[in-house]
């Protein structure tokens, strides 16, 4: 049985080759051409392929004589035209879905998001049952219409499918969060547009157990379900607070209101598309509404397969801070 990990060179794909080949599965990792990840997944046990999900042309062969495929390849951040993000996160989709069925894949997994459930009014707790909501955002906005478009396809197809949707993802090999919080500090720029600022935290080695689970269970072929831990972690003020002492940097909580925020991310992002100026805006607009809502989800569904976090939130959150702490002495 070989499982076939798009998206294999970042956070969440590294995890699901590991856990898979921990497992002593046959592990086929699908990464872009040209690439620095190949001998890191070899290393791991995984053959080694190059393709561009959005190459319909080259994924037959990625394909052939797999059983399941782990879908985890997307464009989640930065400020790129929407164009893109459809690009890679639809026809990304819809090019891995018609080479999985041509193969006869016995499972699909779509690793989605729980942005997809729109943002929250006070109180309110997401579960599966709750509707697509679109948040006027590339990355959740083409994460939706790629589900919409792989539900329709498995009902015409007959290619048997499964979503998961992860919260805050988490732990060690972030190269996100943890190091665009140290880069806001370094440059004395990290306000707060809410105050006790929570995230849905789920550590990459639970989801990818959970994600792992869903492949495996047959009554969950049609079904989503949300991946998050549970637990309540550390507020995004202490995280930061952390960073910056792991980084030996000065570090205030400043406070902002919600509306001065939004209105200087699109500001930049305005600059940033009209104006050749380097690098990337300090925050997006999408930032700002992640960060500036609760987010609480429900977890019954997929607890009822028998997941069940093996990392705790505490262990967890330790763990990552030392892996930061590491490759802040390699930079």
């Amino acid at each position: 049985m070989t499982s076939l990990v798009t998206g294999a060179a970042g956070f969440v794909g590294r995890a699901l080759v590991r856990r898979l080949a921990a497992d002593g599965e046959r592990v086929r990792a699908l990464v872009r051409p040209g690439g620095r990840s190949g001998d890191a997944l070899r290393a791991l046990g995984a053959e080694v392929v190059e393709a561009d999900v959005t190459d319909a042309a080259a994924l037959a062969a990625a394909c052939a004589e797999v059983t399941r495929v782990f879908h985890s390849a997307a464009l989640v951040h930065g400020p790129h035209p929407w164009e893109r993000y459809r690009e890679v996160n639809v026809g990304g989709t819809q090019n891995m879905a018609r080479a999985a069925r041509a193969a006869g894949v016995e499972r699909f997994v779509h690793v989605s998001t729980s942005d997809v459930f729109g943002l929250p009014r006070a109180g309110e707790v997401f579960d599966e049952t709750c509707p697509l909501v679109p948040w006027r955002e590339p990355y959740p906005d083409t994460k939706i219409e790629a589900e919409q478009w792989l539900r329709q396809f498995a009902r015409e197809s007959g290619l048997a499918i499964s979503v998961v949707y992860p919260c805050w993802v988490y732990g060690p090999g972030d190269e996100g969060l943890f190091p665009g919080i140290a880069a806001a500090i370094r440059s004395g720029f990290l306000p707060f547009w809410q105050r006790d600022t929570r995230l849905a935290w789920v550590h990459v080695v639970n989801l990818a157990d959970a994600t792992v689970l869903v492949a495996r269970t047959p009554s969950a072929a049609g079904e989503g379900y949300i991946v998050c831990d549970g637990a309540d972690g550390p507020p995004l003020e202490e995280v930061a607070a952390r960073i910056a002492a792991i980084i030996g940097r000065p570090f205030t909580v400043r406070y902002v209101p919600y509306w001065a925020a939004w209105t200087a991310a699109a500001a930049a992002e305005l600059a940033w598309r009209l104006l050749p100026l380097r690098g990337e805006p300090p925050f997006l607009t999408n930032d700002v509404k992640s960060f500036g809502f609760r987010f609480r989800f429900a977890t019954a569904k997929i607890r009822a397969l028998g997941w069940v976090p093996r990392i705790g939130i505490a262990a967890g959150m330790e763990e990552a801070f030392a892996y930061f702490a590491a490759r802040s002495g390699e930079r």
